[in-house]
C-alpha cells in the first residue's frame, strides 16, 4: 500500500517524460496545474470570505499597488466566478488537450508556453483596467492550438474539431459583444493569439500558414561540436540500459530517431528540421507514448 504513494523521479529524463511521480500518476505540467486548480476548489468552499482566492485574482489596481504575483496566478483563482460545474470542465478540457500538447513539445517549452498564457493577458488585462480569474482564457488557448494541430480531429457525433473551435469562441465572442465587454474580449482575442504564436513557434500548427513563425536568434553551435554518440564505433543506436532497454525492437528504433532529431534541435534550433524531419519526430513520438501505455 506504500508504494503506491511512492515519489520518485524518472530514471532518464527525455523531453516528454514527467517532473516527478507519485505512485503511478506521471505529474506533468499539464497534471500539476490541473490538481492546483482542483485544489483551489476546495479552498474557495472552505473559506466563507474567499480570501485566499481573492489575492490570486488578478486586480489592476492592486497589481499596480505592488500585488505583481497577481499577473501568474488569476489562473489558480478557481471558481472566481462561483460555477463549480463550468469550472471543472474547464479544468478537465485543459488537462485533456493540454497533455497532449505536452507530450508532443516537452514539458519545458509547454511551462514556458504557459507561462506567457498567463503572464502576456495578465499584463493585458492590467493595462485595460479589467479584472480576471479562472483558467477560462488559457483553457480556450490550448483547445483552439490543439485542433490547429490536429485540424482533422474527430469528436462528439463526427463533428470536426475545428468547427467545435468555431462555435465555443464563437460564443464566447457573441456574449462579450452582448455585455459591452470590449476589453474582455481584447483580453481574449491577446489569449488566443499568444497560444497560437508560441505554439507556431515551437514547431506547432506548421501547416496553417495563416499563423505567422516568429523566428528567433538561434545559438551557434560550437566550432567541431558533433551530436552526442548514443551507439559503438559503428555508429548504430543501441540502447542497453535504462527504462528502454527490452523494449520492441520498433520502440527502441523510434526512440533512437527521436534521440537524434532532438540532438539537432538542441544543435540548430527547431527551425534546423525540415517537414520531414517534424513528420518523423511527431509520428515517432506519438508511437512511444502508445508504447509506454
Amino acid at each position: 500500500m506504500a508504494g503506491r504513494f511512492r515519489f520518485s523521479f524518472p530514471p532518464r529524463r527525455h523531453h516528454d517524460d514527467p517532473w516527478f511521480r507519485v505512485g503511478a500518476l506521471d505529474v506533468t505540467t499539464t497534471v500539476l496545474v490541473s490538481l492546483v486548480c482542483v485544489a483551489m476548489l476546495f479552498v474557495w468552499a472552505a473559506q466563507a470570505e474567499h480570501a485566499f482566492i481573492g489575492q490570486l485574482i488578478l486586480d489592476p489596481g492592486k497589481v499596480k499597488d505592488g500585488q505583481v504575483w497577481r499577473i501568474v496566478t488569476w489562473p489558480f483563482a478557481s471558481n472566481s466566478d462561483a460555477n463549480s460545474l463550468g469550472t471543472i470542465i474547464r479544468i478537465a478540457i485543459f488537462w485533456w488537450f493540454g497533455r497532449d500538447i505536452e507530450a508532443q513539445i516537452g514539458r519545458l517549452k509547454f511551462t514556458v508556453m504557459l507561462a506567457f498564457l498567463f503572464v502576456v493577458p495578465g499584463l493585458t488585462a492590467t493595462a485595460l483596467n479589467v479584472p480576471i480569474g479562472g483558467l477560462r482564457y488559457v483553457e480556450l488557448a490550448i483547445f483552439v492550438l490543439y485542433v490547429v494541430e490536429h485540424p482533422g480531429a474527430q469528436f462528439f457525433f463526427g463533428i470536426p474539431g475545428w468547427i467545435i473551435a468555431v462555435v465555443i469562441v464563437g460564443a464566447e465572442v457573441l456574449d462579450l459583444l452582448g455585455v459591452r465587454g470590449l476589453e474582455y474580449l481584447t483580453v481574449l482575442v491577446v489569449s488566443l493569439a499568444t497560444g497560437l504564436l508560441v505554439g507556431r513557434r515551437y514547431g506547432l500548427g506548421a501547416e496553417q500558414a495563416w499563423i505567422p513563425h516568429i523566428k528567433m536568434r538561434q545559438r551557434s553551435a560550437k566550432a567541431g561540436r558533433q551530436p552526442r554518440a548514443k551507439g559503438g564505433a559503428g555508429g548504430g543506436q543501441v540502447v542497453v540500459s535504462g527504462p528502454w532497454a527490452g523494449s520492441s525492437p520498433s520502440a527502441t528504433a523510434d526512440q533512437a530517431e527521436v534521440d537524434r532529431l532532438l540532438d539537432k534541435i538542441s544543435a540548430v534550433g527547431m527551425d534546423g528540421l525540415n517537414a520531414d524531419e517534424k513528420r518523423r519526430l511527431k509520428e515517432a513520438s506519438e508511437r512511444l507514448r502508445r508504447e509506454r501505455g
